[in-house]
């Protein structure tokens, strides 16, 4: 457990998910601003900027938690399966 949250990858994951939520509410304060000040086109974005922080968030977690071992053996034991009958491997 110490390996997957403190070696290097993971710190740089950490990081890198650090700066990307900062900047997607940044982002999205900014584009509130903008709204607040008469830009119609900014009620979205002021909403879709954190709806981007909270898919990187979701994607941190899954990266963390995510076995290696436990993700190798599942591709292993799948059959060959066509593109149209494939679900997505998360």
């Amino acid at each position: 457990m110490r390996k997957r949250w403190f070696s290097r990858r993971s710190l740089l994951l950490h990081l890198e998910f650090g700066l990307v939520v900062v900047g997607c509410l940044a982002a999205g304060w900014w584009q509130a601003t903008r709204a607040l000040g008469g830009n119609g086109l900014s009620w979205f974005y002021s909403v879709e900027w954190p709806a981007f922080a909270v898919i990187a968030i979701a994607a941190w977690w899954h990266l963390i938690h995510e076995d290696p071992e436990v993700r190798e053996s599942r591709k292993r034991r799948s059959p060959v399966v066509g593109t149209a009958d494939r679900k997505a491997e998360w």
